[in-house]
């Protein structure tokens, strides 16, 4: 990450305001806050993360690994300053699990994080083009892209929000 200085009219340090306001594409929704989102990674996603940094207006993916009963308790009650996301694989399990989730919480998943290794994959933007068919309200994020190429085939696709970077993983 680079970030580059920019002269400024600003006094003070405290004076300095990230939030940002956001319209997305193909959900229609909008979102007023700082777009910095934890990472869906099993010791970074977590219910814990989305309480505590929700407080400061920042977003979580939660992991993927959560049971279902434990992800239901969650939505039903997390009334948070930012957005959860609730993150998901492309597999019929992963969809199956997120139709179960969202059956007994309603509209109280409104974010998704669909997350691959490699987004360059036939099946993952098959997936993509289910899941908008399916759940148009929802603000979908997903990836991992690194390409320009790519990033505007999701955008394209119904994808709101690109996930880009691709890392060495658990290794």
């Amino acid at each position: 990450v680079l970030i580059r200085p920019k002269r400024s009219t600003l006094t003070s340090r405290s004076e300095v305001d990230i939030s940002r306001e956001f319209a997305f594409l193909h959900s229609k929704r909008s979102y007023h806050g700082i777009p910095i989102i934890a990472a869906n990674m099993d010791t970074v996603g977590t219910f814990e993360m989305a309480q505590a940094l929700a407080r400061h207006q920042l977003s979580v993916a939660l992991h993927k690994h959560y049971a279902e009963d434990d992800l239901v308790r969650f939505f039903r009650t997390h009334t948070a300053e930012a957005p959860t996301f609730y993150s998901m694989g492309i597999t019929r399990a992963d969809y199956d699990k997120f139709r179960r989730v969202r059956d007994q919480t309603g509209e109280a998943i409104s974010y998704v994080c669909v997350d691959v290794a490699n987004g360059y994959t036939k099946v993952f933007v098959d997936f993509i083009h289910q899941l908008r068919l399916a759940e148009p309200q929802i603000a979908l994020m997903a990836g991992n892209v690194v390409t320009g190429e790519m990033t505007e085939e999701l955008i394209l696709d119904g994808v709101d929000i690109v996930k880009v970077g691709i890392g060495p993983g658990s290794v």
